[in-house]
């Protein structure tokens, strides 16, 4: 496989498609936790990134959905990094008495060691009939249930702890009308609550909300959060003055303070779901999608489909301030292929990446972690930094 400048020609570790069905970067750990497993009956193995040594592996877990594996997720909170399987599914029942529809969630503390490590925390919860039947990182180590019903479950990934948030009950900023809407983060310092209208509205019982805390060139009422890596939020606002940008901002979870913003072009498609990201293991630098930002310069950019540019989409940044994406090089029709590329933080400036075969999905403990591009063999390969 043909890599990056960056990195070593000689891979550090590989993982075929079968030992890693599924995987997800522990980088304070210095960790990759991979998924593998049939027949509903699965296990988690760590593996130190730098080295491929297994650290731990867990005892079975099995997934109670029939057509799908678990879903593999990282949550971190106080220093410490979490991987949570969860699945939903059936549980119980008999002649006379149905089945219970639940979510099972396991949670498995990134310092373990040794064979079948056991989970720090297995939750079997009740599913209400209504919402999106996910579990989503909310942020600050907290897991989001059915965050689009009017009861939200809010768990602490550390201690298994289970509380009912209910927006309703919360007292939304003063003239914001259906503000008691989805709850899309939780923080030290309580939920952060959208707007069920038309989300165009967030806030915090904190004591602030998306006009207190908007930049400059924001219209403050209109506007949209997500949570991000490194217990963050993602904001977007329109220009004001109905400009032709938006305006992008990384914000504190809890005090809503902007750590960086951008002024981007509108894309051609908007945004869907709360959008992915990565943060450097040192925590100076944020990618997600087509933004990236340095926090401690306070500097973001932008790469959007414009005119002139083809879109960029980030999936990995360095602890040196490089970030590493693809560019989405259209035939005419929807679909299209993928360049890879790399962008420098310092300056702004991206490349394409030719003779490249594939760029990072991860890089931490002195190595880049890849997907090996072949569609017939998959999997993971490691290759370690040059210096």
């Amino acid at each position: 496989m043909r890599v990056p400048a960056a990195y070593g020609n000689t891979a550090r570790w590989q993982l075929t498609a079968q030992q890693a069905v599924s995987y997800a970067v522990l980088p304070k750990a210095g960790l990759v936790v991979t998924l593998s497993g049939t027949d509903q009956t699965y296990v988690l193995t760590a593996r130190e990134a730098g080295t491929g040594k297994v650290r731990w592996v867990s005892k079975p877990v099995k997934g109670l959905g029939e057509a799908y594996a678990p879903k593999l997720m990282v949550v971190s909170a106080g220093g410490k990094e979490f991987a949570v399987l969860w699945s939903t599914g059936k549980s119980g029942g008999d002649a006379l008495t149905k089945a219970q529809q639940i979510y099972s969630i396991d949670v498995f503390a990134a310092e373990g060691s040794g064979q079948d490590a056991v989970p720090a925390q297995h939750l079997e919860i009740p599913m209400p009939s209504g919402g999106r039947h996910e579990v989503l990182d909310g942020g600050g180590g907290k897991l989001l249930l059915d965050s689009v019903t009017d009861k939200v479950t809010v768990v602490d990934a550390a201690t298994g702890a289970q509380q009912t948030v209910e927006p309703k009950s919360l007292t939304a900023p003063t003239g914001c009308l259906q503000c008691n809407g989805p709850v899309v983060a939780m923080t030290g310092k309580g939920p952060v609550v959208s707007n069920s209208l038309d989300a165009t509205r967030f806030w915090s019982p904190a004591g602030w909300d998306n006009t207190t805390v908007a930049p400059p060139e924001a219209d403050p009422a209109q506007a949209a959060v997500w949570p991000v890596a490194g217990g963050q939020l993602l904001a977007r606002w329109q220009e004001k003055d109905q400009g032709s940008h938006n305006v992008w901002a990384v914000l504190d979870g809890e005090s809503g303070q902007v750590k960086a913003s951008v002024l981007c072009d509108k894309p051609l498609i908007g945004t869907g779901g709360a959008p992915a990201s990565a943060l450097s293991p040192n925590g100076r630098y944020l990618v997600s999608e087509h933004l990236a930002f340095d926090l401690t310069a306070k500097k973001g950019y932008c790469f959007e489909e414009t005119k002139s540019s083809k879109p960029l989409t980030f999936t990995a940044v360095t602890d040196d301030g490089t970030a590493y994406g693809t560019s989405l090089t259209k035939d005419g029709g929807i679909g299209g292929s993928k360049a890879p590329v790399q962008l420098s933080l310092a300056t702004g400036t991206a490349q394409a990446l030719d003779g490249v075969d594939g760029v990072p999905v991860a890089d931490l403990a002195g190595v880049g972690v890849f997907k090996v591009p072949s569609v017939s063999e998959g999997g993971l390969v490691a290759y370690p930094r040059k210096g």
